[in-house]
């Protein structure tokens, strides 16, 4: 069984790789290096470790196009496990989403108030920081993946 702690070993092995916003990732080439957004990097590494697709757009096709309101369809659907985000934020290899007016933006937690992201142009895939819990909207975990 994947587990948290899988999601964040692949999510490091690309910190430093190039972001540009609206990358379209090939979530099916185990060997990609970017560059990435966002919703592509969680996609991916998803896919890696699950061999299932979320936070996509077309999840039946051959470019399933994933997109931070994709993932957040993918919550209110249930087709993901919504969490609360202070839980997230304190569960290896969970999910924060940040989906509303004026930002959208989505991470993985290292339970100790780090992330690993497809952060922006300027920092790339990087570690950063939860920071404010009110900034996030969503906790999200991974069918299937053992947390904690």
């Amino acid at each position: 069984m994947s587990t948290g702690q899988d999601l964040i070993n692949l999510a490091v092995t690309r910190i430093g790789e190039e972001y540009v916003y609206g990358s379209d990732v090939d979530l099916f080439d185990p060997d990609w290096h970017g560059p990435w957004d966002c919703a592509e990097f969680c996609s991916w590494v998803v896919k890696q470790i699950t061999g299932n697709l979320y936070g996509c757009l077309e999840s039946n096709s051959s470019n399933p196009d994933p997109w931070t309101g994709a993932w957040a369809r993918d919550v209110k659907d249930k087709v993901v496990i919504s969490i609360p985000v202070v839980q997230a934020a304190k569960t290896l290899g969970a999910i924060l989403l940040r989906y509303r007016q004026g930002g959208h933006h989505i991470v993985f937690t290292t339970g100790d108030g780090d992330t690993v992201e497809a952060k922006d142009t300027l920092y790339g895939v990087c570690r950063g920081g939860v920071g404010n819990l009110a900034n996030w909207d969503f906790g999200i975990l991974i069918p299937g993946v053992k947390y904690g």
